[in-house]
């Protein structure tokens, strides 16, 4: 187990640095500037002279081979220094570690409602196979899978907002200062992210645990007088957690990604949203530190789902 470890934990530090030298890279032969981003503050450009563009861009240290800058960014991002903000010209650590704080809570409550409505649901549509609650839970899944998660956010804000008078939308609270206020801004959201992987989930869950409950241990465990419930969570549906686990670890490398939509619809400042406004900012520093911090997240997660996996089942040590 130790092998298998090390060798994916080396595996996730190469995937990591491949991801800097393309946020580096895409950031660099993305249209515009930074150096001009920065500098425009009115529509248009032609205003700025071309000594001020210069002059900007060896401020950012724009003007240096784009090596020297890689080399000297990634120095300065394995001292934990990302550098300062383009746009504002903070350090990028101050902009990113109160908005980090919003993402990994929406994450965290998003990834929970996946875990327990996706697989909840899905084992009990296995267990009622042709039932109501069966047929539920598939037209749940088909729905999730349908709707893109910008639109159902317009629609839950306009439901709750506006018809319920219920989580109205206001400015974002932290947990610790007011956790009711706080939860009604993120739960909404939280929900609106959770409906596509949580649908997705249920159909994997419900389709593996169903063909485990044909398979002959299961047989033998009801034979023994096991009652239906030890039978599903005992046995079925831990023979069926490997492509569950899979799944939840695949649609967790996508939340971040959703989260930029859904943060921008409820006005939630977190990452996803400050990495829309470095982008057209053009603020390479921040843009670049996000990225990386978002492949962080996926190889973490693609590093803790290969080790479930192992752990589940012991014949993937050897691949």
């Amino acid at each position: 187990m130790f092998a298998y470890i090390s060798g994916r934990l080396a595996l996730s530090l190469v995937t990591l640095w491949l991801v800097s030298v393309a946020a580096f890279v895409l950031m660099r032969v993305a249209p515009g500037d930074a150096a001009t981003a920065s500098l425009a503050l009115s529509p248009g450009e032609a205003s700025l002279s071309l000594d001020q563009l210069e002059r900007r861009r060896h401020e950012l240290g724009l003007d240096r081979p784009y090596v020297v800058q890689y080399v000297d960014w990634m120095g300065d991002l394995l001292r934990l220094d990302p550098g300062r903000s383009a746009a504002s010209g903070l350090p990028v650590i101050s902009e990113v570690r109160p908005r980090l704080g919003v993402t990994m809570e929406l994450a965290t409550i998003t990834l929970a409602m996946v875990a327990v409505l996706g697989a909840g649901s899905g084992l009990l549509a296995a267990a009622a196979r042709g039932g109501w609650v069966d047929v539920f839970v598939r037209a749940f899944a088909l729905i999730g899978l349908s709707t893109p998660a910008f639109w159902m956010g317009l629609i839950a804000i306009i439901a709750l907002a506006s018809w319920a008078n219920v989580f109205v939308a206001a400015s974002f609270t932290p947990l610790w200062e007011d956790p009711w206020v706080n939860l009604q801004a993120v739960l909404p959201a939280a929900a609106v992210l959770a409906v596509r992987p949580a649908a997705l989930v249920a159909r994997v869950a419900r389709s593996t645990v169903s063909e485990t409950l044909s398979q002959d241990f299961i047989r033998a465990a009801r034979a023994r007088g096991l009652n239906e419930a030890a039978v599903l969570w005992r046995h079925a549906f831990r023979a069926a957690a490997l492509p569950v686990v899979t799944v939840i670890g695949v649609e967790a490398l996508f939340l971040l990604g959703g989260a930029v939509a859904v943060e921008q619809v409820f006005g939630l400042p977190g990452i996803g949203r400050a990495l829309v406004a470095g982008v057209i900012e053009r603020d390479y520093p921040l843009v670049q530190f996000l990225l990386v911090l978002f492949g962080a997240f996926a190889v973490a997660v693609s590093l803790v789902v290969d080790v479930t996996c192992a752990w589940l089942d012991p014949r993937l040590r050897a691949v």
